[in-house]
């Protein structure tokens, strides 16, 4: 698939959080991510598709998390995920912060 250069929402160090439920955005999203805050790190463009989302996808971004925001406990290590940002919203002040 070709991905197109196209005007993100974000930039990479944004923090944004994942939206509970979206029922126009592709529902590939994992369960587990939504809902939790994490940092734009790179920015991918939309990616073309014709079958799904009437040819093209919404701009997909990849967001870090840390590990203890997604699932808890004590860990530092952190989880990168793909998200479309038909999926994400600015997060509230001081949260997301995915650096270990």
């Amino acid at each position: 698939m070709a991905t197109l250069n196209t005007q993100h929402r974000f930039r990479a160090g944004d923090a944004v959080e994942v939206e509970r439920e979206n029922a126009t955005g592709n529902p590939r999203t994992p369960r587990y991510i939504r809902g939790k805050c994490g940092v734009v790190t790179v920015l991918h463009g939309a990616i073309v598709n014709p079958i799904d989302h009437h040819g093209v996808y919404p701009p997909l971004c990849s967001v870090l998390f840390n590990m203890r925001e997604v699932f808890g406990g004590s860990t530092t290590d952190t989880l990168l995920v793909d998200l479309h940002e038909d999926w994400l919203r600015p997060a509230h002040a001081g949260a997301g912060s995915a650096q270990s």
